[in-house]
């Protein structure tokens, strides 16, 4: 039974999403967001689900992810996330999307240009790397690259980042959050049983893969590429993520699917098979696992 927060107080609706969401206040005065999947007119959507999926996989890579729960809230499922700039009493929060712009000259210039593919990733971390701030969270950013990559996460605009900042610690990259839109979140059952039973479907599917880095607004970049980039340009980075992913354990990512009851078949049996197909394919993107 997934917990009932129906008694919990409304505040607000939360700022800009791409999901209907509330911000709350839980019993003991903690605030939280909860986020409803979207409602289509063709296909289905269960967001709500992989964003609680992708947290628990961050959590096993040891990143720092937003807290997420799936709950039901006047007889919706939606998954509840803990408000962090709340949890860590922060002094203020911005989105990357808010402040590059308004600190660095080519970054519209960047998501108007017609650059593509290697020099539209070039021409974006020229450009972050410009970012007074970019030194504090690099080694977190490019970790969200891979773990996006993992997921498929196809909604990394710089809007779904942020930076914490502190009287005493300075600048903190956030928990990563907003990691809905990946893991098949809009195949059906019949798409999902397709893709799962065959590896040749997967293999297409994960080598389409692309991702927007962080970057770009309106743009994305092949994942394939991007982790060719970042080997070139940040080899000790990528290093630490791949042992990340070298170490991944895969029996308790397996035993968690298998503990959500509200999954269908066709969605435990697909995340059981594609994040470990993903995470082979990354690696060997990488250069292969070390250990092996």
């Amino acid at each position: 039974m997934l917990k009932d927060i129906s008694d919990w107080e409304h505040i607000g609706f939360g700022g800009k999403s791409t999901l209907e969401k509330e911000e709350l206040r839980s019993p003991d005065k903690l605030k939280y967001f909860i986020k409803y999947p979207r409602e289509f007119n063709e296909g289905v959507s269960w967001e709500d689900i992989t964003e609680l999926i992708a947290a628990e996989i961050g959590t096993i890579l040891g990143l720092n992810m937003m807290k997420v729960e799936m709950v039901l809230r006047h007889g919706r499922r939606g998954c509840l996330l803990r408000n962090f700039v709340d949890e860590y009493d922060a002094m203020m929060a911005e989105e990357g999307g808010a402040l590059l712009p308004s600190l660095l000259e080519n970054y519209e210039e960047i998501q108007q240009s017609d650059l593509k593919n290697m020099e539209l990733i070039e021409a974006g971390f020229n450009m972050i790397e410009e970012f007074d701030y970019w030194d504090f969270f690099k080694p977190e950013f490019i970790n969200m690259q891979i773990f996006d990559i993992l997921i498929g996460n196809q909604d990394r605009h710089p809007f779904n980042w942020q930076l914490l900042f502190f009287l005493r610690e300075g600048v903190v990259f956030s928990p990563i959050y907003d990691n809905g839109a990946s893991l098949g979140f809009r195949f059906d059952d019949n798409q999902l049983m397709s893709k799962t039973s065959n590896s040749q479907e997967m293999n297409k599917y994960t080598k389409k893969t692309r991702v927007k880095a962080g970057l770009f607004e309106k743009k994305s970049v092949k994942a394939k590429d991007l982790i060719e980039f970042l080997q070139n340009k940040y080899p000790d980075e990528l290093e630490s993520m791949r042992l990340r992913l070298d170490l991944f354990d895969t029996e308790r990512y397996r035993l968690f699917i298998k503990s959500l009851s509200f999954l269908s078949d066709a969605q435990s049996a697909w995340l059981m098979n594609i994040i470990p197909f993903r995470r082979e394919k990354i690696l060997e993107w990488i250069g292969g696992s070390k250990n092996e």
